[in-house]
């Protein structure tokens, strides 16, 4: 049947009643359109007096936190009783941190067991959680390990990122620290001349954190203008230290150049290893001893001997290291030659290492080197650069090793009093310089350590815990870090500094593929 011929409607009335019908569905979508609009004006109108209240309610927030801390405001008694919040006042639950379910003294031993008892985030949940049933629940609750590390992060980025004092006696500490992927960062280390530490090495405690800063590309020019925007946090410094690396020593060149009253230092421990290595590497002897070190290394591992087998050794900075082979070589020469202590089997797999005996004299002229550089460095470590120093040192050579047989130690000897005089001279009047950065690389052997195999997924936001654990940490930084560098000003610091993790990014490349 066509469709002309289903309605049974005459042709005239149909018409009619289309058009009628037709009217009435345009008047009803007129007016459908017409509240969709009132609904949209409506939505936009909620939506801006939300965001009006919210900015509003954060703002008194932040008042409220600073009232807290500056008045320390006490919930009175009957507030807590209608609130459940009767305590016993142990030691974990007193100095209370507005808006926060731990106390401060809480906050700190968690983050005390991290950075200075050495255990893993999810290791200090555990341990408390241990100490808190011994002690007879003084806490409800332990605080999960996520919230540790958010401490952590919180309280590095309060040290780093908090006011300075402004002086003109700053020495600051300059090294790059690298991990997998293209991004370095520079990092900032600083102590007043005035606090320097008398007749010892710097500790963690001596320093402030100033700065630090992420970076993909680094030149010298870079550097300079890095270093030109940290001194509205400080002013000028005195000195700059570093391992002169060529876009460091270009940047801080740049930098002396521009302030006269600022000069730049060498650190003791790389300028030793450089000299070492230049000696070294001219001899032959030595390249074939770490060869014979390698190759015996493996012929023991697996036989009575092993425990004598050559030490692993570095493949980056092997010239600051040449102390653990060195000690090695002499050692099992003594061992060799009292091999009466040896059993059978032993005595055996002894003629892998007679090689060693044909560098007795060898060893004995490179331990010369090791200990002329070892006694310049603890010389400077201890009294620092002065316009007197390398006097001092040549007192200390005169009275600890006053007769060197082997010509390259010799050499070295006079290269490192005339380097230490060099330094010297940039020093004023019973002025103390600081010649050791090597600080700096203990923060960052330890900073990896604390992101453990995290460092090897390149740089996270755990790199704020460098902040963390240079400086002194107390109960009442802990309370100030806490309150004033809230959670989302971190975030966001990672994300605008550090981008996307690696990772992420792995997560994200990988997600299509896999099932």
């Amino acid at each position: 049947m066509s469709k002309r011929n289903f309605y049974k409607s005459p042709l005239n009335k149909l018409v009619n009643f289309f058009e009628k019908s037709r009217d009435n569905w345009k008047e009803k979508c007129l007016s459908h359109k017409k509240e969709n609009e009132k609904l949209k004006n409506k939505i936009c109108s909620l939506e801006s007096s939300k965001q009006k209240w919210k900015d509003e309610t954060l703002l008194l927030r932040k008042q409220l936190k600073q009232t807290a801390i500056a008045t320390e405001i006490i919930i009175p008694e009957p507030a807590k009783k209608k609130l459940n919040l009767i305590i016993p006042d142990t030691q974990l639950n007193i100095d209370k941190i507005p808006y926060h379910s731990y106390s401060a003294t809480t906050i700190f031993l968690m983050l005390q067991l991290v950075l200075v008892g050495a255990v893993s985030l999810r290791g200090s949940q555990r341990v408390l959680t241990i100490v808190n049933d011994v002690a007879g629940k003084p806490l409800d609750c332990v605080p999960c390990w996520f919230s540790v590390r958010s401490w952590l992060l919180r309280t590095g980025y309060y040290k780093i990122m908090r006011p300075k004092i402004i002086a003109n006696d700053w020495c600051w500490i300059v090294d790059h620290t690298i991990q997998l992927g293209k991004t370095k960062c520079l990092l900032i280390l600083g102590i007043r001349l005035s606090e320097l530490p008398v007749g010892r090495s710097l500790q963690y405690k001596d320093l402030e954190p100033i700065d630090l800063v992420p970076v993909e590309k680094s030149t010298g020019e870079i550097v300079w203008q890095q270093l030109e925007k940290i001194t509205i946090k400080t002013g000028v410094p005195r000195a700059i230290i570093s391992d002169c690396g060529s876009d460091l020593k270009s940047g801080v060149a740049q930098f002396c150049a521009k302030h006269d009253g600022c000069v730049s230092l060498y650190d003791i421990k790389h300028k030793t290893a450089c000299l070492i290595k230049a000696e070294l590497t001219k001899d032959d002897g030595w390249q074939t001893f770490i060869k014979a070190a390698a190759k015996t290394k493996s012929q023991l591992q697996q036989t009575a001997l092993s425990h004598l087998k050559a030490p692993n050794q570095r493949s980056k900075s092997r010239y600051m290291n040449i102390e653990i082979l060195l000690k090695w070589g002499t050692e099992t020469l003594k061992i060799l030659d009292n091999k009466k202590d040896f059993n059978k089997d032993e005595q055996q797999q002894s003629v892998k290492l007679e090689w060693l005996k044909s560098y007795r004299d060898k060893l004995q002229g490179w331990n010369e080197l090791l200990q002329v550089a070892t006694l310049t460095e603890q010389s400077v470590r201890r009294h620092g650069i002065t316009r007197e120093g390398h006097k001092t040192l040549e007192k200390e050579f005169q009275e600890k090793q006053p007769e060197l047989k082997y010509a390259p130690a010799i050499k070295l000897k006079s290269n490192l009093i005339d380097f230490v005089k060099t330094q010297g001279n940039s020093c004023k009047e019973n002025e103390i310089l600081l010649g050791s950065s090597e600080v700096i690389e203990s923060v960052f052997g330890k900073q990896k350590y604390l992101e453990r195999d995290y460092a090897k997924e390149g740089f996270t936001s755990l790199i704020l815990g460098i902040g963390a654990f240079v400086g002194t940490l107390t109960v009442d930084l802990v309370k100030d870090a806490l309150v004033f560098a809230p959670v989302k000003e971190v975030l966001k610091w990672c994300k605008d500094a550090l981008g996307e993790t690696l990772q992420s990014k792995k997560n994200i490349a990988y997600s299509d593929v896999r099932e």
